[in-house]
């Protein structure tokens, strides 16, 4: 019950110092780090991926303590938290984020495409 309780203050306090910090300095170096309908750049985009990752990964432990004994309910409710807070930082991270690395993506492989191009005449 100690760790739930831990987990739940740990997330609360994150969510409120969220509303507190400044905007960071974005980069110049990408045009789409200085997009203004981009609310995330891709360094908090991975910071955010690799938090759903610990989360799930945290998960799978408690799930071999609930295998061990299915009666505490304490860690059924543990696990459904987790779960509903991965969850959450998914749907996050495709509403903000999937659609900025597709694009990335998308434009690297056309450099590349013209880079290639590019070789291929000079030869």
């Amino acid at each position: 019950m100690r760790n739930f309780f831990l987990i739940v203050v740990v997330f609360l306090s994150v969510g409120i110092t969220a509303d507190g910090h400044k905007p960071s300095e974005k980069s110049t170096k990408d045009k789409y780090d200085n997009n203004p309908n981009h609310l995330m750049d891709f360094k908090e985009c991975r910071e955010l991926k690799d938090g759903i990752g610990g989360l799930l990964a945290l998960n799978g432990g408690i799930w071999k303590e609930i295998e061990m004994n299915p009666e505490n309910e304490e860690k059924w409710l543990e696990v459904a938290l987790i779960a509903d807070l991965a969850a959450n930082y998914s749907e996050i991270y495709d509403v903000f984020c999937k659609d900025m690395i597709a694009q990335r993506m998308k434009m690297r492989i056309m450099a590349d495409k013209k880079k290639h191009k590019h070789h291929k005449k000079e030869e």
